[in-house]
């Protein structure tokens, strides 16, 4: 017999026999809707430790790519876009970096985006 495309009913479309039909990735398995997946939202002080672990070259002062590369960490869907949107906020001097100056502002930045880990 053969199917076209859009042709198979439910009844073709059963799961060989070989295959272990209790396996939870298994795309036959049906997606329960009722199981709630909870974050905790970022503290204070994780985001400075994630900024101040992401300073790589260690100058006490944040560049656009250290910024993209913390802003990933936390889960950012546009981290790129993330940076630049937190050097506009914070880079009070216009130097294209976030100094220890500036740093304060930055974390309240990132606190109000509400970033939470799951």
């Amino acid at each position: 017999m053969v199917h076209f495309l859009g042709s198979m009913t439910s009844k073709d479309a059963s799961v060989p026999k070989s295959i272990d039909k209790s396996c939870p990735r298994a795309p036959w398995q049906p997606v329960s809707t009722d199981v709630k997946r909870v974050g905790v939202v970022v503290t204070e002080d994780q985001v400075r430790g994630i900024f101040n672990r992401f300073d790589a070259n260690k100058d006490g002062r944040l560049s656009k790519q250290e910024l993209k590369d913390a802003f990933a960490s936390l889960g950012s869907r546009m981290p790129g876009f993330r940076a630049w949107l937190a050097l506009q906020h914070a880079d009070a001097n216009g130097d294209g970096y976030i100094s220890e100056d500036e740093f304060e502002k930055l974390v309240k930045y990132t606190l109000k985006r509400g970033y939470i880990f799951k």
